[in-house]
């Protein structure tokens, strides 16, 4: 149901709106219940045997407004993470939880980078990133991920589906992509 939903013209312009487009499970209750099922699923990603949140931001970068929580996911035995002159550089896979709908898409593996004072680099989620199943070098990580979301409910979407275009006339408010927009932009955008 929920790959169905990530392509229904009404859902997306429920999207681009920045509105609930879905009143399955916790969508029902509103705003906050969808925060707290995100919060359930990113502490249920952070048990996983081998793989453990680095980060999950909730609070929108500290301003504006996203459309989705952002997680960064490593691997639990630390062999991912490098340190260097007080900075350090974790390696691992990004993955954005609509708030929209129970959508949510996996990035190719990148880097965090945090330093002194609270300096630090990532990058932030875009089409050209998003990772299809079966991430060549990280199989395994991509099935536990997988796993978990399938348990909540949560459709993976992959490149095929995030790159199919918008309806003509339908704009996203995002500094995440620009026009021609597509259904990825509708689901996964931010404004500062």
């Amino acid at each position: 149901m929920s790959r169905e939903l990530a392509t229904d013209p009404t859902a997306l312009r429920s999207a681009v709106n920045d509105e609930l487009a879905s009143t399955a499970g916790a969508w029902a209750g509103g705003d906050a219940s969808v925060e707290g099922f995100l919060r359930r699923i990113v502490a249920d990603l952070d048990r996983l045997p081998s793989l453990c949140v680095h980060h999950a931001e909730f609070r929108n970068y500290g301003s504006g407004y996203a459309s989705y929580v952002d997680v960064f996911i490593t691997k639990r035995d630390g062999s991912m993470c490098r340190s260097m002159n007080g900075w350090t550089n974790v390696e691992g896979l990004p993955l954005a939880l609509c708030r929209l709908a129970p959508l949510a898409a996996l990035f190719k593996p990148s880097t965090r980078s945090s330093g002194p004072d609270g300096a630090g680099s990532y990058g932030l989620p875009e089409l050209l990133q998003v990772a299809d199943i079966d991430l060549p070098g990280s199989e395994e990580e991509c099935r536990q991920i997988g796993q978990v979301l399938d348990r909540h409910g949560i459709a993976l979407l992959g490149s095929q589906v995030l790159s199919l275009p918008l309806e003509a006339g339908l704009r996203v408010e995002t500094v995440l992509g620009d026009p021609p927009y597509s259904v990825f932009d509708a689901w996964f955008h931010w404004m500062d």
